[in-house]
């Protein structure tokens, strides 16, 4: 007998045509936008054009330098190859040298774009307008083929970038502008330029940005997280600075006679008053060295009637230990910028184990910002590349990089042995070449005969014990010492 469905199961139940909608967007991103400036961020000072002065001067601090060096010094390890599709054809083989040519022929280094990109790391995004020309010796190419290749990917800088163009509708990043006239210029090289603001087409840029933007194009600086910290580390530096001045100089104290301070004082006793003001407050700043003193005395007590002094610090002591909360501040901006490894060695705490942890956890967020960098130039540069030369894009080759975190030899070579031991490591020429290329040899061809180079002995490691230690028998007896070998456990 049928049970009449309910509301609920019928809302659930699978109707036999799809509902009817629409193929293009409906809804908006909901961000934060005014004038082509978003505006995320509580602060004021996180928010763009502050947080550029903000982020800047937040990277001259040492401590936040040392982050960003540790970044830039790692990604600086990385091999870039051009990879081509899977089973490539000659065609495609021929399109992925094209593209490995161009990355040699740019005005300036691969090596120098990556780090111009890295600027990311301080503001939240790097822009890049993307130069082409034809390649031709004319044109300052070393190659002759007339085709589109790269001339430079020069950097933008993020102060003159005053904007970003948005749809009618804020779903699509259309542009953005630059204005020289924001750069500080003391040699004039921008004053005699008729367009002073520049509108850059998006098909004309790459834009790499950093963080949890969620589509923001201006990013999420790291630094946005150290900030707070950052803030609090550097008042209690200066007001630690200012403390070893007084205890080192000493607190200047000048007497005067009394009638100079009263409310009742002569107009010219007033501005004597404020002429030793101004210099007291001079000597406190460091903008005064000296001062010159009348040597007059008062006729009735026979007392000097102005006096200057140094009062000396004299407590023995301070109720907060500041380097402990500054080494705290520290941590937390080190921490926040995933860069806490700087800190293994200089405390008494700590093991070889969590330094492993550590090193692995800032590979994988280096390796998190390559692979932002990778994807925004394959899916743009590259593409654009395909498309100016008249080549089908769907199957196109990929920038790819490797040796970003060199492997542990001793860790990689047990790994080989105990494969190997039960079998499973093929000696095929890609696995040789694996090894090969691991250990820093130069990888083998199918030309070579790579099999007479392999050597004949193999290991034992999966034999029996005939007797303690030794043998290829099925059984073990007696005192067996091998047991303590923390391999074997």
């Amino acid at each position: 007998m049928a049970t009449r469905r309910t509301k609920v199961e019928k809302a659930l139940a699978p109707e036999d045509k799809l509902e009817r909608f629409k193929l293009s967007e409906m809804a908006y991103s909901g961000l934060n936008v005014f004038n082509g400036i978003t505006k995320d961020e509580l602060k004021e000072e996180l928010n763009f054009p502050k947080s550029i002065k903000t982020f800047k001067q937040m990277s001259y601090h040492s401590t936040v330098n040392a982050a960003l060096t540790l970044y830039e010094a790692l990604i600086s390890k990385a091999d870039w190859k051009v990879v081509p599709p899977l089973n490539p054809t000659a065609e495609e083989l021929e399109q992925a040298k094209f593209i490995e040519e161009c990355m040699q022929d740019m005005d300036h280094s691969w090596n120098d774009f990556i780090k111009d990109v890295l600027s990311m790391n301080i503001f939240g995004f790097s822009l890049h307008e993307k130069v082409y020309r034809r390649r031709n010796y004319s044109s300052g190419s070393n190659f002759n083929d007339e085709k589109i290749g790269w001339k430079k990917l020069p950097i933008r800088s993020q102060e003159s970038i005053t904007k970003f163009i948005f749809s009618d509708d804020g779903n699509e990043l259309l542009g953005c502008t630059q204005n020289s006239a924001t750069v500080d210029d003391p040699y004039g090289r921008y004053a005699n330029r008729k367009d002073k603001e520049v509108n850059i087409p998006k098909s004309k840029m790459l834009l790499f940005r950093v963080g949890r933007h969620r589509g923001d194009p201006f990013g999420k600086s790291p630094l946005r997280d150290a900030y707070l910290a950052w803030r609090y580390l550097t008042a209690l530096e200066e007001i630690e600075a200012n403390g070893v001045s007084k205890d080192l100089a000493g607190v200047p104290i000048l007497y005067i006679p009394p009638q100079y301070l009263s409310n009742d004082a002569s107009p010219d006793q007033k501005l004597i008053r404020t002429f030793y003001e101004n210099a007291m407050r001079n000597l406190q700043v460091n903008q005064q060295s000296s001062m010159i003193l009348p040597n007059a005395y008062d006729p009735d007590t026979r007392q000097p009637l102005f006096k200057l002094e140094l009062l000396s610090q004299t407590s023995s002591g301070k109720n907060f230990d500041t380097t402990k909360v500054k080494e705290y501040y520290k941590n937390l901006v080190l921490t926040s910028l995933f860069a806490d490894l700087l800190t293994m060695g200089q405390s008494t705490t700590g093991s070889y184990a969590l330094g492993s942890i550590k090193s692995s956890l800032v590979g994988v967020a280096i390796e998190s910002i390559v692979k932002s960098i990778t994807e925004v130039v394959n899916q743009d540069l590259v593409k654009q590349t395909y498309e100016l030369n008249g080549w089908v894009g769907a199957r196109r080759c990929k920038i790819d990089f490797d040796n970003l975190e060199a492997p542990d030899l001793d860790v990689f070579s047990k790994f080989c042995q105990r494969l190997g031991s039960v079998g499973y490591l093929t000696k095929d020429l890609d696995t040789i070449n694996k090894v090969r290329e691991i250990i820093g040899l130069d990888p083998l061809t199918e030309e070579d005969d790579f099999e007479s180079l392999l050597p004949d002995n193999t290991s034992r490691a999966g034999d029996g014990m005939k007797t303690p230690g030794e043998g290829t028998s099925t059984s073990v007896a007696g005192d067996d010492s091998s047991v303590g070998n923390l391999e074997n456990a």
